[in-house]
């Protein structure tokens, strides 16, 4: 039997729930939803693997990166990696980044537009140049009072953030973002030299017709420039001994700066509702350490595109020695393959400012033999401690010790504050033991289809497992066909990198700080045609993945200065769910409008006319917003959206009774996005298995309430939504069929 209550309470302006018999749900007069602001908290803890708000909700939270553009200083001249200025482009020391992500004249737009599609959480890019560009220990105050401002707008939009010390491939200068020019020098590099001596591809110095190529950035992974910088800032002290700079060894003097300079902002920032952490550095690399020879890098962990030198040509060839080297080409079913050779370095220029030269030589790593031809003479210098012959590990021996002390420097500003912890892309996370710093320490990965962001290509019929194929699985059992089975791969990638959490780290919230999809893919073909099915499947696959996974996450990124031509505006990338080119800027708002219509207290006329205004200039929203259970009054146990039928499940299991507190409520509230289901009530269809429920439209917010005195411990309860637009439209279908049926 099945008994509906959608006709009789249309009229009361109310969507009930089609209650059916055998689920024995109790539907009750609905209780009034509290204001959307009632329930918020100021605190964000967790409680074992789960985030926690004061009230010991669960808490799954979603958000965004701001942003690319990030990475590069607004001033003397805003940077832009299609750009290059012989004269500005090396001044590393008077730059500016005030101004990123964006102005604030421009913030209320923005955070009106994140909280209006679910986004709450902002994990917030501050390179380390950005902050201390100037020199060692001069920070740059100018930009820190913008970020006081920028961040302080956030709480009235409901939005959090952490604190993201990001980099690419070391620095702007080594071809990527992050530390400043100054390190450089600090390490006797000469950065005018990088692009002559192969050491690092800059896009800015080889801004050419057709260049740069897409993801020539990540190869500087493999580079003199950043290798040696990664290596000196990890272990430095290990490998490095005889390079010391103003009586430091180069290890101290780097990583203390760093620390420091991150500490500073800590102590500007400590005042602030909405920061919740600081994460530790973004996608750490190891440098050489660990690698087993010197002879050639392994392809299948890192990249070999474009100029590929093996490690003894990267040495020789900062030192001064010309070196013929392979270059490699996109091919299949390997991701390159080498196309040709070319000379490198024919005017013997050096990499290195001192009269010593290249420090591995120094350290004995390489040398020239007789016939002055460059030869390795230790090969596997970097795999083992030098003075023990200990084999040595990466995260454990020096990643892990130095997150430790960045730890213990930001939590010595504000204890309550999370500390994000992230190995590369796509790596499971580093062991921690007992000893190690275990406080409100969060793992926060990064995962990307590394297959189709390389390609840039996904047409939902075949997709690979590459965290399989990279740890020796065959190519049959790592491929996928369809979108079901690109949900498939994804689910099982993100599960096994959240399992790694867990096992490696201990009972710690997992939240995933990039994920995202590249909106350049097959050719383009979108920016003409504005068919983006493709991306939305795309997306949907992944996001599929990571809701299903009950994990949280931070999508790769919201750009403001995006458009087709120049996507994010760094090294070809364009991942952006935001493009100023799709959004028309003549639909204002006052401050006032767009604070209520994002908090959800009672919005003025002009806010709510309107409020599709605010998915202007979005990208794939059809996926990128999604309903989701963001505070659970108990533990999440499944969740799942439909993107076809836009039907969202969530399942989640009520406190225990001994759990309850005084501060403990039974409400679970949950985003129930306009864009799907429309501003209005008669939009929603809820079913439920146990309690009451009510929407409010106006904060896009469904509250669930469940009796603890009548719950059963032992059952779970689930809450099923669907769009009513969508039931009446298959309704309508069915009935179609039927009425034009041939009864025989």
């Amino acid at each position: 039997m099945v008994t509906t209550h959608l006709e009789e309470q249309t009229n009361a302006g109310i969507i009930t729930s089609t209650t059916i018999a055998k689920t024995k749900a109790t539907r009750t007069a609905p209780a009034p939803a509290p204001a959307a602001h009632e329930w918020t908290s100021s605190n964000i803890t967790h409680d074992a693997e789960w985030f926690t708000d004061d009230h010991g909700r669960k808490l799954l939270l979603r958000g965004v990166n701001l942003c690319g553009s990030s990475k590069l200083p607004t001033k003397p001249y805003e940077g832009s990696t299609h750009l290059y200025d012989e004269k500005l482009f090396w001044d590393h020391r008077n730059v500016s980044f005030v101004g990123r992500p964006f102005p604030l004249s421009d913030a209320p737009m923005h955070f009106a537009r994140l909280r209006a599609w679910g986004l709450t959480l902002v994990r917030l890019l501050i390179p380390w140049e950005s902050i201390e560009h100037k020199g060692p220990g001069e920070y740059d105050e100018e930009y820190i009072e913008y970020l006081r401002h920028l961040i302080g707008m956030m709480p009235a939009y409901g939005i959090k953030c952490f604190i993201d010390p990001h980099q690419d491939t070391w620095s702007r200068f080594s071809g990527g973002s992050g530390a400043p020019g100054w390190t450089f020098e600090v390490a006797g590099m000469d950065i005018k030299a990088f692009k002559e001596t192969g050491a690092a591809y800059v896009h800015n110095t080889n801004a050419v017709p057709g260049d740069p190529l897409p993801m020539v950035w990540p190869t500087n992974y493999t580079k003199l420039a950043s290798c040696t910088m990664f290596t000196l800032f990890f272990a430095g002290d290990t490998f490095a001994p005889k390079h010391t700079y103003e009586g430091q060894s180069i290890q101290q003097f780097l990583s203390n700066h760093f620390i420091q300079a991150f500490q500073h902002l800590a102590t500007r920032l400590i005042d602030l509702e909405a920061v919740i952490g600081f994460e530790v550095l973004n996608e750490p690399h190891h440098g050489y350490i660990g690698l087993e020879t010197l002879k050639a890098f392994d392809p299948i962990v890192n990249l070999i595109f474009g100029d590929a030198p093996t490690p003894l040509q990267c040495f020789a060839l900062g030192d001064g020695f010309p070196q013929k080297v392979g270059v490699y080409a996109k091919s299949w079913p390997i991701p390159t393959r080498k196309s040709h050779t070319r000379w490198i370095n024919e005017n013997r220029r050096k990499a290195w400012t001192t009269g010593d030269g290249c420090i591995w030589r120094q350290h004995g790593v390489w040398d020239t033999n007789g016939k002055g031809k460059p030869v390795l003479k230790n090969s596997s210098y970097f795999s083992k401690h030098p003075e023990t012959g200990d084999k040595v590990d990466f995260y454990q021996d020096f990643y892990v010790p130095f997150v430790n002390r960045y730890a213990q420097a930001i939590q010595k500003v504000r204890k309550e504050w999370f500390c994000f912890v992230e190995p590369m892309a796509n790596e499971p996370s580093p062991v921690y033991s007992e000893s190690d710093h275990h406080h409100n320490v969060v793992f926060a990965p990064h995962w990307y289809d590394l297959n189709c962001v390389f390609y840039k290509k996904f047409d939902g019929r075949v997709t690979h497992d590459v965290q399989s194929l990279q740890n020796g699985g065959n190519v049959i059992s790592a491929t996928y066909f369809g979108r079901n089975g690109a949900k498939k791969n994804y689910r099982g990638q993100i599960k096994n990198i959240k399992k790694s959490g867990l096992e490696n780290m201990g009972q710690k919230p997992c939240i995933f700080g990039e994920v995202g999809i590249p909106m350049d893919l097959n050719q383009r073909a979108a920016f003409s045609t504005g068919d983006y099915t493709n991306h939305i499947h795309f997306m949907d696959a992944m996001i599929h993945a990571l809701e299903t996974n009950l994990v949280n996450f931070t999508l790769w990124n919201y750009d403001v200065c995006n458009d087709d031509e120049y996507g994010d505006h760094w090294n070809g990338e364009n991942f952006s769910i935001f493009s100023s080119k799709q959004s028309d800027q003549s639909v204002e708002a006052t401050t006032e409008d767009l604070a209520s219509l994002s908090s959800g207290e009672s919005p003025t006329k002009t806010a709510t006319e309107d409020p599709s205004r605010l998915h202007d200039g979005g990208r794939v929203l059809q996926a990128a917003i999604r309903p989701y259970a963001s505070k659970v009054a108990g533990t999440p146990e499944k969740a799942e959206f439909d993107i076809d039928s836009l039907e969202y499940i969530f399942e989640f299991k009520p406190f225990d009774k001994q759990d309850i507190s005084s501060k403990t409520v039974t409400t679970t509230e949950l985003y129930i996005p306009h864009y799907h289901y429309g501003s209005n009530k008669t939009g929603v269809l809820v079913e439920v298995s146990e309690g009451t429920w009510e929407y409010n439209p106006d904060s896009q917010t469904l509250y669930h309430r469940y009796d603890l005195s009548r719950n059963n411990d032992s059952k779970s309860i689930s809450i099923r939504v669907n769009s009513a637009n969508e039931a009446n439209r298959m309704k309508s279908i069915n009935n179609s069929k039927i009425s034009n049926c041939t009864v025989m």
